[in-house]
């Protein structure tokens, strides 16, 4: 079997800069800002699809993602990422909430630790996680930028 190159390429949008990642089967990182990662640094079939999808969530002409993401993590990690994929736009959920989906009632500090180690930005909508008094999930920068993007959902 032939191995799959790793690629990144960072593009500009209406947010700010975004990083993807792929590795020809698959997105293995959307990133906000730019981020040098692992690869060559070069657009792809798949970082332009990911970069075009972006593109449409930011200008509302989309709100689900459509991408083949790359299996990373535990698999509870990504239990909770597909559990957060399919919170709809513009809701919200708890930790607690998302763990009782998932069969895991009561593991809400563990949900977050997996929303942290999330590695893929606005695919996997972390800022549809909110406290159990609707307040953006986390502290400071990405709590601020996870109240903005929920904003925008919700005045679309």
């Amino acid at each position: 079997m032939q191995q799959s190159s790793s690629t990144f390429y960072t593009y500009f949008t209406p947010a700010g800069p975004i990083t993807v990642a792929a590795n020809g089967r698959a997105i293995t990182r959307v990133a906000l800002g730019r981020v040098a990662l692992s690869g060559a640094q070069a657009p792809s079939e798949l970082t332009n699809l990911a970069a075009t999808q972006i593109q449409e969530y930011l200008a509302r002409k989309r709100t689900t993602f459509n991408l083949p993401l790359a299996e990373v993590g535990t698999p509870f990690q990504q239990q909770v990422r597909k559990a957060l994929a399919d919170v709809p736009y513009a809701q919200t959920v708890t930790a607690a909430d998302l763990a009782s989906r998932i069969g895991h009632a009561g593991a809400h500090r563990a949900v977050g630790g997996a929303v942290r180690a999330n590695p893929f930005a606005l695919v996997v909508p972390t800022h549809r996680l909110v406290r159990a008094n609707g307040q953006p999930w986390g502290e400071g920068k990405p709590a601020r930028v996870r109240a903005a993007l929920l904003r925008f959902e919700q005045q679309g």
